[in-house]
């Protein structure tokens, strides 16, 4: 009988040991503790940093942003563009209100179209300064007065970047005070107005076929298989940086913020001569379509048919399970989007006089603007991984 007892006590210590033995080995046991990781551990206790992600087809993204979007926005901007010399050497040839209609229609359109790429300021475009090239303001009239009364002008000169441009055919083209007969009389009288205007065009033709030329040669595929990384010089950090850039300084700052008086010191006096089209007296439409393109490019869509959406810099953010307040980042960010445009549309042109009659609306509408900004600076970035490699010091 003790025999037994003895036994009995022998394979319960033994058993508690082998309990005991097991209880500390999955108590400590290591690997991956992330349950959205493809090795994902259920007995892991303790992270080893050896879980595995699926990648993300950056490839893919690029791909799509560069053939569904930014070779035809870049082709049809080709075209109104050279639509617009056309007119502009019709118009000269002989002068006639109907003509300075069609010039006008021609330069509104290729205008339109420039919001569509402005952002895409990289690559080609960052090579030859495209930006500040082809849509600088407020617009130097006292210099483009001087160069057609002088006929001394060298538009390729970086210091001429204010007299010419969109915004340079702004005024040669909506002159204040003159009526369109007037305007006719002004090219037929003046010397040297009609080849100031002409070469004005030309120049933005010249660029225009440099960046379309560039994007349909080799650039285009140096783009999509820059995708190796998500560091400074790769295709998506360009894309990131510019995209915000434009949207920040240019887009936030330039087309509102500038003339609403938010950056003009302590007195927030506004400047509406700082608006862009001052002379044509409608600045929103640009503003709308600056903002409807940049929306339509992070989330894939085909600038052809904008309701084909494939991969998008929102799908990468999906992918990564970015979130904002609970909700999708994309999501949020897309929502800001059309909280912009709304406010944007419940504005009235000529903005140059909405920015003083109406200020306290379009400061409403500035912080819509203001508050895209940490979204996709600082939230869409730390979620892609890109690091912001410009600075802006405008203090905000």
């Amino acid at each position: 009988m003790l025999k037994l007892i003895s036994l009995f006590k022998k394979n319960v210590v033994i058993k508690s040991s082998i309990v005991l033995v097991i209880f500390a080995f999955n108590g400590c046991k290591k690997g991956c503790t992330d349950p959205l990781a493809l090795n994902y551990d259920p007995n892991a206790k303790k992270e080893n940093q050896s879980c595995e992600y699926e990648s993300f087809n950056k490839q893919g993204l690029l791909d799509n942003l560069a053939n569904s979007f930014i070779l035809p926005s870049v082709e049809a901007y080709k075209t109104n563009v050279d639509n617009l010399h056309l007119a502009s050497t019709s118009f000269t040839t002989a002068p006639s209100v109907s003509n300075l209609t069609i010039l006008k229609t021609a330069w509104e359109t290729a205008l339109l179209t420039w919001q569509d790429i402005a952002f895409l300021d990289f690559g080609p475009a960052a090579y030859i300064v495209l930006k500040s090239q082809t849509n600088t303001y407020p617009t130097d009239t006292a210099g483009i007065n001087l160069n057609i009364s002088s006929g001394n002008w060298l538009l390729t000169s970086a210091s001429f970047n204010d007299q010419k441009g969109f915004q340079a055919l702004d005024y040669l083209l909506h002159m204040p005070g003159k009526t369109d007969q007037q305007i006719v009389d002004y090219y037929t009288t003046t010397s040297n107005a009609s080849s100031y205007l002409n070469e004005v065009t030309q120049d933005i033709v010249t660029n225009a076929t440099y960046i379309h030329n560039q994007w349909n040669s080799s650039y285009k595929d140096d783009f999509i298989n820059n995708n190796e990384s998500n560091a400074q010089g790769s295709s998506v950090s360009d894309v990131v940086n510019a995209l915000n850039l434009h949207y920040e300084y240019y887009l936030r700052r330039g087309k509102i913020g500038l003339p609403l008086g938010v950056f003009n010191g302590f007195t927030q006096q506004p400047m509406p001569e700082l608006v862009e089209c001052y002379y044509y007296g409608q600045s929103l439409p640009f503003a709308i379509r600056a903002v409807e393109s940049l929306q339509k490019f992070m989330n894939g869509c085909n600038y052809l048919i904008p309701e084909e959406n494939n991969l998008g810099l929102d799908d990468y953010m999906n992918f990564t399970n970015a979130q904002q307040a609970g909700s999708p980042l994309s999501e949020v960010i897309d929502n800001q989007f059309s909280e912009i445009i709304a406010g944007l549309n419940g504005l009235s042109d000529p903005l140059s006089n909405e920015v003083v009659v109406n200020n306290a609306q379009g400061n409403v509408v500035y912080d819509k603007l203001q508050q895209l900004v940490p979204l996709i600076k600082v939230d869409m970035t730390s979620a892609l991984g890109v690091l912001i490699t410009y600075q802006d010091n405008d203090g905000d």
